[in-house]
């Protein structure tokens, strides 16, 4: 029930906020202008100028953001995966960020305090390329496209917390991704070594084995990838292997399930360990690699002989080649065994049985009779003394972790991240390169390594940073000699590795982040993206987050709680079912029934794809804004799909979501009328208006209870809209009397408001024409109302589960389950237990979870057989479930 005043909406909201639209001109007359609901149709015009009317009102009142803002509340914060600023929104951009902005107004008038930030991931080779082509420098471009590109966000009425805007080539931004890296480097994660690498030869740069498909196409110009060897920096993210495959079975997590799977198969199994041995050349002295050896059975390090490569590992070239024997061959360079200090002989030799995804094959003589007769036939002498050389083997693992040798658990497939990038547009990398001091790190007191001012692009293959000679040459900080920068960028992943840390504290110019804030606000409650981003995004999301979180700068080790992927945009397209070709839309001739092909009648093929320009079935955001306004957009984009699946684009959804809103808006209408003359023509008898009033109120309750259930524990906004559809039915039903009653008041303002997520628009026009006519509205903004409630006596569940299988549903009322706990709630399922099935298990847990106003759950976790229900009962109960959900699942 609403607090009861009668008052003027209109001037006092005029009064309020010191705004005077007296000089607007406009050609339809909105009620929030006139104080007149002048307009019985819902027209496209109509919507445009309430969308015009509210969206001013929402920037100078900044309605969703002051309110509340002085009280401590619970935090939610809520993500969306920051765009590329591409120049343009696509529809795959207006769903996901409907998606967020939905669940984030959602979770404000749910009275959290809601954190739901935008930025921009900046850096990358689309700006270069720019460059090259149209002689434009990659800031500029890129800053357009964010000016652009912010201004169609503000239209699609999206409400981001724009005061933590940043964009990754922001200086301020990079500085801090450069500090990380250091941190990195000076725990021996970050190093740099030759490798045979993936090399796009479109974008001219290094790919990382993710960004290759399974074709070998570079993942972003489609080129075949080619092989080089280079020299490049590296991420040890295999040093985290195990701590990011068991943090995939955080109970905490939600909705990961997909994901996590794929995740856990690109890790692998965490079956073995890294070692990593340092090198000596017999015939050379200076600067050595480190190779990175994985073993299963790392006691028997101390009884390698021999490692051995195939020819296509980088250590496999000519001048490192020595004597050969047979079809092995030695090379000059040997591993340095961390143990005994012993040298390791290496053979190249494409012959032996790696394990699939090292590099390296282990020789372990006294293990494997093969092994033997390799280091006979290379010469090398065996030793008695190492066949019982097997030392425990937590105990090498210890020596190897003190001397930073490796020892950590890590599986044999997973390589290290592969950061060097040979493009300008990118984060530099902090590092000075010494003749006499080797690689240093930049003093932190000097971040940001800032990009210099390049005039000309090309596109000739190298880094374009070392043309940039002043920038190049500089005084080593550690010796004071000459020096050159490194002139490698880094790769856009690691920029947003961690850019939802610094949402949290963007301004901070100290710190990447403040600690407090991070362990106030994180993790991420709810984060929403693509698919395609599970493998590289987040794997390296969840690196830095584990990182982070050991060397003491995080308080979370997960850095997403929950996760919604929402599916694609789909576009039909049209292909010639003769030749296989795509055809545009004015190549068909749709006036037959199917369409042809004009040119020849030939028979198509319809589908429905992901849109994409070489199909021609790609749909302009702008157009369908254009014509049919934000909140139909919008809603249209919410509406009929489930968000994790993939949507078809089709025209002909929208007359059934404008038909909708048209009786919305004819049902405040006819509100207004009733409301203003006080009666009706017709009347109904006490008992009638009785039954109508009990039936409304019950209704009210199921379709709140539903829609709130759909949006915060299913996340499935599409069913939360059609149980709005459905109080949409039951309010225009009911006779015209009851519009003078609380009750039905309640009903419709109940609907309006869980509306206004979705359309906060239109949600905020009906809001103020229903209050002119309402005894009980004191605030005219919609969006300021709290999340409408089932009321205290209606009744909810509470789930019994016993594993996780229900076993009982008691139905209790709504203010009985709101001020349940663990005990209470125990209590109440002993109570029902008729069969006593709870005290013929073990249990070994007991969990609870409180859905306010939703339901409740207690969850016994029980160690051997779990007892049958007796079936009597169990038949029973079904029974009674059936009669009472009878005359709901009637009318929903």
């Amino acid at each position: 029930m609403l607090k009861i005043v009668r008052l003027p909406v209109l001037s006092s909201f005029h009064k309020t906020n010191n705004l005077s639209f007296a000089n607007r001109r406009c050609g339809r007359c909105i009620f929030s202008l006139t104080g007149e609901w002048k307009e019985k149709e819902l027209t496209n015009p109509l919507k445009k100028d309430i969308e015009e009317y509210w969206r001013k009102q929402f920037k100078l009142t900044d309605i969703n953001n002051t309110k509340r803002k002085d009280i401590v509340r619970k935090k939610k914060y809520i993500l969306s995966m920051f765009p590329y600023p591409s120049g343009k929104l696509h529809m795959g951009h207006v769903r996901v960020y409907t998606i967020s902005d939905a669940m984030a107004r959602y979770y404000d008038m749910k009275g959290y305090q809601v954190v739901h930030p935008m930025g921009w991931d900046a850096f990358g080779l689309p700006a270069e390329n720019a460059a090259i082509e149209h002689n434009e420098k990659p800031d500029t471009w890129t800053y357009r496209n964010i000016a652009h590109m912010r201004k169609q966000l503000l239209s699609l009425g999206c409400n981001f917390d724009w005061d933590r805007e940043f964009a990754t080539c922001d200086s301020e931004y990079y500085k801090w991704t450069q500090y990380l890296f250091l941190k990195l480097f000076k725990a021996g994660l970050a190093y740099q070594e030759e490798a045979k690498v993936n090399w796009d030869p479109v974008d001219q740069t290094v790919l990382a084995d993710e960004q290759v498909d399974e074709n070998g196409c570079s993942w972003r110009s489609g080129a075949k990838v080619e092989k080089k060897f280079l020299k490049q920096w590296f991420i040890k993210t295999t040093r985290f292997s195990e701590s990011l495959l068991s943090g995939l079975e955080d109970e905490n997590l939600e909705d990961w399930r997909e994901i996590a799977k794929m995740q856990s198969h690109w890790i692998g199994e965490c079956n073995g360990y890294r070692i990593e041995m340092d090198t000596i050349n017999d015939k050379t002295s200076g600067n050595t690699t480190q190779l990175s050896v994985w073993m299963a059975q790392p006691e028997f390090l101390a009884n390698i002989y021999f490692l051995g490569i195939n020819s296509e590992h980088c250590l496999a070239k000519e001048h490192l080649l020595a004597e050969k024997h047979g079809r092995y061959q030695l090379l000059t360079i040997k591993a340095v065994n961390p143990l005994t200090g012993e040298k390791i002989p290496i053979i190249k030799c494409d012959d032996l049985k790696f394990i699939e995804g090292t590099d390296f094959y282990v020789g372990i003589p006294v293990n494997n009779e093969d092994d033997e007769k390799v280091a006979l036939k290379c010469g090398l002498k065996l030793s008695t003394d190492r066949e019982n050389n097997a030392e425990p083997r937590e105990k090498v693992l210890d020596i190897c972790r003190k001397q930073g040798n490796g020892g950590y658990l890590a599986s044999a497939k997973l390589r290290d991240w592969l950061i060097s990038r040979q493009r300008y547009w990118g984060t530099p990398i902090p590092i000075i390169h010494c003749n006499s001091c080797g690689s240093v790190p930049v003093p932190e007191e000097q971040l940001p390594v800032e990009l210099p001012v390049i005039q000309q692009f090309h596109n000739k293959g190298g880094t374009p940073l070392a043309d940039a000679l002043d920038w190049v040459h500089c005084k080593c900080p550690s010796c004071g000699g000459d020096a050159r920068r490194e002139t490698d960028t880094m790769d856009t992943f690691v920029d947003s590795s961690w850019y939802f840390l610094r949402f949290l504290d963007p301004k901070n110019q100290l710190l990447p982040f403040d600690f407090s804030e991070e362990a106030k606000l994180m993790p991420v409650d709810l984060y929403i993206g693509g698919k395609e981003h599970a493998v590289l995004h987040m794997y390296y999301a969840r690196f830095m987050q584990h990182f982070l979180q050991s060397i003491g700068l995080a308080s979370c080790r997960e850095p997403f709680k929950r996760l919604l992927v929402q599916g694609m945009v789909m576009g039909q397209s049209f292909r010639s079912k003769e030749s296989g070709k795509y055809l545009r839309r004015e190549e068909i001739d749709f006036s037959v029934d199917p369409p042809v092909e004009k040119d020849n009648g030939s028979e198509l093929i319809t589908t429905f794809e992901k849109m994409s320009k070489s199909k021609y079935n790609g749909i302009d955001p702008q157009e369908v804004l254009d014509e049919y306004g934000t909140d139909t957009t919008r809603l249209l984009m919410l509406a009929n799909f489930a968000p994790r699946s993939n949507r078809s684009w089709s025209n002909d959804t929208f007359p059934g979501i404008v038909n909708w809103q048209n009786r919305m808006w004819l049902t405040v209408s006819e509100f207004i009328d009733v409301r203003n003359s006080g009666s009706t023509s017709k009347t109904i008898s006490p008992v009638e208006w009785d039954q109508h009033v009990a039936e409304l109120v019950e209704k009210r309750n199921f379709y709140v209870r539903g829609a709130t259930y759909n949006i915060e524990k299913a996340l499935q906004l599409s069913t939360a809209i059609s149980y709005m559809q459905g109080l949409t039915s039951v309010i225009r039903k009911v006779p015209a009397s009851l519009m003078l009653s609380q009750e039905y008041e309640d009903a419709l303002c109940s609907l309006i408001i869980m509306l206004a997520p979705i359309m906060p628009h239109l949600a905020s026009e009906l809001w103020v024409g229903v209050a002119s006519v309402s005894n009980t509205i004191t605030d005219p903004a919609v969006l300021n109302q709290p999340w409408p409630q089932p009321d205290p006596h209606y009744k909810i569940k509470l789930n019994v589960k016993i594993n996780t299988a229900v076993r009982n549903e008691i139905e209790l009322p709504c203010s009985t389950i709101n001020d349940m706990d663990i005990s209470k709630a125990l209590q109440v399922a002993q109570e029902h237990d008729k069969s006593q099935v709870l005290e013929k298990c073990n249990i070994v847990e007991t969990h609870f979870e409180l859905l306010q106003g939703l339901e409740a759950t207690i969850q016994f976790v029980v160690d051997g057989p779990v007892p049958p229900v007796e079936e009597m009962h169990a038949k029973n109960k079904k029974n009674d479930r059936k009669k009472k959900k009878t005359p709901q699942k009637k009318n929903s």
